[in-house]
């Protein structure tokens, strides 16, 4: 598998994409990236580097949201539209939790065909951290049609609850 790395050297620019790129400095020195990992940062100490880094857009809590089931209060036809308002907002929402876990039946709501696939691909883009119990997945029969979110098990679910300030549960 190539790496693919994209840098601006100014007055240069180069573009790597897994083969050895070599260009003078001002003075006339060469300089050669590698696709191995022995660079050192000695051979660019006179170069000026514009770093281009995603972000997220928001602003990221240090809080868990925990989903169990497919509504929120009780399982009626205003339980499951709160649950979906309430991803839908946290789509637009410009404070959101470190991580949303889905257990049990709730990981439905990962799966191809779901509705709010599109939210929670928001949600995803602004930085949050989407973890889908993956022994749910399996009694489900279920693991070939998760379309967001990573596969977790047992120690990265608990993991991902310990590390967090609080933890809020639906």
């Amino acid at each position: 598998m190539s790496r693919r790395i994209h840098c601006l050297v100014r007055p240069h620019r180069i573009r790597y994409n897994g083969q050895t790129t070599v260009l003078p400095f001002p003075d006339g020195r060469p300089f050669h990236l590698s696709s191995r990992n022995d660079l050192s940062y000695r051979q660019f100490e006179d170069v000026y580097f514009e770093k281009r880094v995603w972000m997220p857009s928001a602003n990221v809590a240090n809080y868990v949201m925990l989903f169990t089931r497919l509504y929120i209060g009780e399982k009626t036809p205003l339980g499951r539209r709160s649950l979906k308002n309430l991803l839908v907002t946290l789509a637009e929402s410009e404070i959101v939790p470190r991580v949303l876990v889905f257990w049990n039946n709730a990981v439905k709501i990962c799966l191809e065909g779901s509705p709010l696939l599109g939210a929670l691909a928001k949600i995803e883009r602004t930085g949050v951290k989407i973890l889908v119990s993956g022994y749910a997945l399996e009694r489900l029969q279920a693991k070939s049609k998760l379309r967001i979110g990573k596969l977790a098990n047992n120690f990265d679910l608990l993991e991902a609850i310990h590390k967090a300030a609080k933890v809020v549960s639906f």
